[in-house]
């Protein structure tokens, strides 16, 4: 007797059942995402606060608020801020660090390295900026206090910054100080900084604070015949802003 012809092979494959039939394919299983450490996961949450402070604001910032801006639970956000008031003081170490490490003091940096790396860390964190000097302001507590002796540490290196290149002697420094002109520097600084909007050309705004910031004219305006300010308003702050 004849053996059955077997005119497909294949069809005795058991992923196949019958011809012109589909065999029913299991989804794929959704991947994992990668756990993070718990120096990235404080990362994510001190990025995940500083974005929910400057949208929202000081009162209006909860845990809650912070768990939705970082997509996880709340008692997550617990783990590493005990309150919302540690989550405040933590982003703004985070970005007082930030910003110290930018300009890099320790190296004695000059007047044009500071106006410049100054304006850099505006520029690549304008959050972050505005966090610090603007929404900082109105904080209670450790919050303020830290950012208040930044700015006091900003004021004495622009100031020393300027009385270096001018060759100052000590009695010329005292007096600046006490004058406020330390004060003055940053605030000028921080005006110009405030003011930079995405496209803007930060270079050339650094280029002209630099003009601005002349030690003749800054120290000059201390004795009886200061010399003339000059014309560069426009160029640090242009019609509209």
């Amino acid at each position: 007797m004849r053996a059955p012809r077997q005119l497909a092979p294949w069809l005795g494959n058991p992923a196949i059942e019958t011809v012109g039939q589909v065999t029913e394919r299991k989804p794929p299983e959704p991947r994992k995402r990668p756990r993070l450490t718990f120096g990235g996961r404080r990362r994510q949450l001190l990025d995940a606060s500083l974005a929910a402070f400057v949208s929202h604001g000081l009162d209006l910032t909860t845990m809650d608020t912070i768990a939705a801006q970082a997509g996880v639970s709340k008692p997550l956000v617990y783990r590493h801020f005990p309150n919302r008031f540690e989550a405040l003081l933590a982003v703004v170490n985070d970005q007082a660090d930030r910003l110290l490490e930018t300009l890099d003091l320790e190296s004695g940096p000059s007047l044009a390295q500071l106006i410049e790396s100054y304006l850099s860390y505006a520029e690549a964190s304008p959050a972050g900026f505005r966090f610090l000097f603007q929404v900082v302001n109105g904080s209670p507590g450790a919050a303020r206090r830290r950012v208040q002796s930044l700015r006091i540490l900003l004021e004495e290196a622009v100031l020393g910054a300027v009385l270096r290149e001018a060759g100052a002697c000590a009695d010329v420094g005292e007096a600046a100080r006490t004058s406020g002109v330390g004060t003055l520097l940053l605030s000028i600084l921080e005006g110009v900084g405030g003011s930079l909007r995405d496209g803007d050309d930060a270079a050339g705004r650094a280029l002209a604070l630099r003009k601005l910031l002349d030690p003749t004219w800054i120290l000059g305006a201390m004795s009886d015949s200061p010399a003339k300010v000059p014309e560069l308003t426009d160029t640090l702050f242009p019609p509209g802003v």
